[in-house]
């Protein structure tokens, strides 16, 4: 049974004979119904208390939960941000590694065609020389033959004019000697301007 401090208040017992003196027992009973209603007052405003306490339990809990949610979300983050990093790094590597390589190739290519380019142009510039050479040699014999042909017919032509002026002297009359003898001085000097 459930009292309450009305209840209390409104206890009444049974008169006896050598009882108890009623003044003092409802005076007591008032003083423990009072206490009772503070009691419950008080016990009513702890359930208030605990109530708003659970209230706010719940709601802590349910931000701790947030939390712990955001935290594995979080973690989730990272782990996944360090692999990506992880796949990224691998990536670059690989990337750098492809490009070395195929710097490596093009510089090798890039190489021979440079030492094939100076092969042909050695051997250009050789052919170069050489028909440099033969051209020059021709030139060479050219002119030595002209030289021998020009000193042939200087020779030649002294022959002839010594030639001439002989045949002259001797159809020459010893009367004209002097005039032939100037003549043939004259001749003879233009010749050799000739």
């Amino acid at each position: 049974m459930r009292l309450s401090a009305l209840d209390i208040k409104k206890q009444e017992f049974r008169k006896a004979f050598k009882g108890y003196d009623v003044s003092e027992v409802e005076a007591y009973l008032d003083t423990v119904s009072n206490e009772f209603e503070k009691l419950f007052r008080e016990n009513e405003t702890l359930k208030e208390q605990i109530a708003s306490l659970e209230k706010e339990k719940q709601q802590l809990n349910h931000e701790i939960q947030v939390y712990r949610d955001n935290e594995k979300t979080f973690q989730k983050a990272i782990v996944k941000s360090q692999d990506m990093a992880e796949d990224v790094v691998e990536n670059a590597t690989k990337r750098a590694e492809l490009i070395l390589k195929e710097a490596e190739i093009i510089a090798n290519r890039t190489k021979l065609q440079a030492h094939e380019e100076i092969l042909n142009l050695k051997q250009e510039l050789e052919e170069l020389r050489l028909k440099n050479e033969a051209i020059i040699d021709d030139i060479k014999n050219y002119l030595v033959e002209k030289l021998n042909s020009i000193e042939e017919y200087s020779r030649n032509r002294k022959i002839l004019r010594l030639d001439t002026n002989l045949s002259e002297l001797s159809n020459v009359t010893p009367d004209k000697d002097e005039d032939t003898q100037s003549s043939y001085g004259t001749d003879f000097n233009v010749d050799e301007n000739k």
